[in-house]
């Protein structure tokens, strides 16, 4: 029986599923590249805090570690919403426009900013109202880009 047969790749000789979630990992790598990139000029450039590290370690109750905060992000960037989005990204074909991958991981990004506004955004007190729009408009942003990147590179890596 051959490795094709069985199910492996005929370059690495690994499982094809295992080939398959390291490509997944590694658009995840570069999705989490842009978004941090997005949110380190958001701060740079509005002068405030988004917090997501402090926010992270205080659901994960451990309030005041930044590193944990800050390596659970990167963790769940990288691992778990790209293996989430390979595992159901094909259920969002059923929407009108979703034909691209692309436009898919837009919505995967769109299902996860909103979870962001109400577990990471608790807390937060942002001075007047051109600062919450900023903080909507960049939080926006860095989803749909992590999305976005995501679908393109789960997409190129895995097809």
């Amino acid at each position: 029986m051959s490795q094709e047969v069985a199910g492996y790749d005929s370059d690495s000789g690994l499982p094809s599923s295992v080939v398959e979630g390291l490509q997944t990992i590694k658009a995840g790598i570069v999705s989490t590249a842009l978004m941090l990139f997005i949110f380190l000029a958001a701060e740079s450039e509005s002068g405030f805090k988004l917090g997501v590290p402090a926010a992270i370690a205080k659901f994960v109750r451990m309030p005041g570690d930044l590193y944990l905060g800050f390596s659970v992000f990167v963790f769940i960037g990288i691992v778990v919403w790209p293996l989430l989005f390979a595992a159901i990204e094909d259920k969002f074909k059923v929407l009108p426009g979703s034909g691209d991958i692309a436009v898919r991981g837009v919505m995967f990004s769109l299902l996860l900013w909103l979870a962001f506004l109400g577990l990471g955004s608790t807390g937060m007190q942002l001075e007047s109202s051109a600062l919450l729009v900023l903080y909507l408009a960049f939080s926006f942003l860095a989803h749909v880009g992590y999305g976005y990147s995501l679908g393109v590179f789960y997409g190129r890596f895995t097809r």
